[in-house]
């Protein structure tokens, strides 16, 4: 018989990993599959994040919460860094928060110790819920105050593919979705055309890199942009960095960085992942970051139109973006894409430094993709 009042809060560690990856597996979360897989993905969560540097001693991995010696609720945690007028900011990112049923009365416990944590300059969700938003709410952490957050820009890369996806989401069988799709194309192929909803640029200087490939040049772009943006937070993006950060999806194989380069210098990229949902036969290919030195209009158009190109080669139906400052949403939507609104705005954040609330109370403190937080992880 449980007793959730007799549940004890504790701090994780990396010796948890198994267990912590058992419990969220039983309660649904996708998670590594063996126990090499397990220690590996944790390990390069907390043993090997280049951000640990900046957390001092006693980093926050995240908090379980136990009975009788069995995990009944777990609130992860990535330690990670961004910048600020030229100085590092110790941020807190959300990851893989659940809660046994029983238990969910002490959910305000994992809340506390995660908004109420002393070695962290500001805590950030990402990937919030309804009622994961309305708890962030309740402890004094407020919406991203980047509105265009929430509306999901995209393009059409297969019609056919796309359309039977979207029919059977909404329940309809195989042969009508087919059917269904093939026909509907006729319409969207021809609207598309007719629109021109896609990005189209000339793609001199483009070069497309796996993760390992990324090499000091990245740095040197990153050095710039903390120059160009210093009173925006900026996620670190060196070469060190970003090799981590997108060596930690399952899908990390698949994952690919268009590179645009003038004059020998690298002048921006974007960050290409597979995010496919296999349940509704939907090849999606999404943009995880879009980082161009000055925002440079002719480098965007390049890496959007590369980025679609690259779609298309892969047999994928859609290509997706989240986020982007003002300057590259803008540049984006010029290309035409389709628009729907999230379900739920996702990306909520408590400065826990006293300095960064004013800044980071406003659309212009942030520049914010898929890259901050664990969003480009799930």
């Amino acid at each position: 018989m449980t007793d959730p009042d007799q549940a004890h809060l504790r701090d994780a560690s990396p010796e948890d990993a198994v267990a912590i990856t058992e419990f969220l597996t039983r309660l649904g979360l996708v998670m590594p599959d063996g126990e090499a897989a397990i220690r590996a993905h944790w390990d390069a969560l907390w043993r090997t994040n280049p951000a640990l540097k900046y957390h001092g001693d006693a980093p926050a991995l995240g908090w379980v919460l136990e009975d009788a010696g069995r995990i009944v609720g777990f609130f992860g945690n990535i330690p990670q860094v961004s910048y600020f007028q030229g100085n590092p900011v110790r941020v807190s990112s959300a990851r893989a928060w659940a809660v046994d049923k029983p238990y969910r009365g002490q959910t305000a416990r994992l809340c506390e110790a995660f908004f109420g944590q002393v070695n962290a300059d500001v805590a950030l969700i990402s990937s919030a819920n309804a009622p994961a938003g309305k708890r962030c709410l309740e402890f004094g952490a407020s919406v991203m105050p980047q509105p265009g957050y929430g509306d999901i820009l995209y393009w059409v890369l297969d019609a056919s593919g796309f359309l039977r996806a979207g029919l059977t989401k909404k329940g309809h069988g195989g042969f009508a979705a087919f059917v269904g799709g093939l026909l509907g194309a006729v319409v969207l192929n021809a609207r598309m055309r007719l629109g021109g909803q896609r990005p189209f640029s000339p793609l001199d200087g483009i070069t497309i890199k796996t993760i390992d490939e990324i090499d000091g040049a990245f740095d040197g772009l990153w050095q710039r942009k903390l120059k160009e943006a210093p009173d925006q937070m900026l996620a670190c993006r060196d070469a060190q960095t970003l090799r981590w950060y997108f060596g930690l999806s399952g899908t990390s194989s698949e994952t690919r960085v268009i590179c645009f380069e003038r004059s020998g210098a690298l002048e921006g990229y974007a960050v290409v992942v597979r995010e496919d949902a296999p349940a509704i036969g939907l090849k999606r290919l999404k943009i995880a970051d879009l980082f161009v030195a000055g925002d440079a209009a002719a480098a965007v158009d390049a890496l959007l139109t590369a980025a679609f190109e690259y779609g298309l080669a892969k047999r994928c139906h859609v290509l997706e973006v989240i986020g982007l400052n003002k300057t590259l949403r803008a540049r984006a939507r010029s290309h035409k894409p389709f628009q729907r609104p999230m379900a739920v705005f996702p990306f909520f954040f408590k400065a826990l430094s006293p300095d960064l609330e004013g800044p980071l109370s406003t659309e212009d403190g942030w520049s914010v993709t898929a890259y901050d937080g664990d969003t480009a992880l799930l």
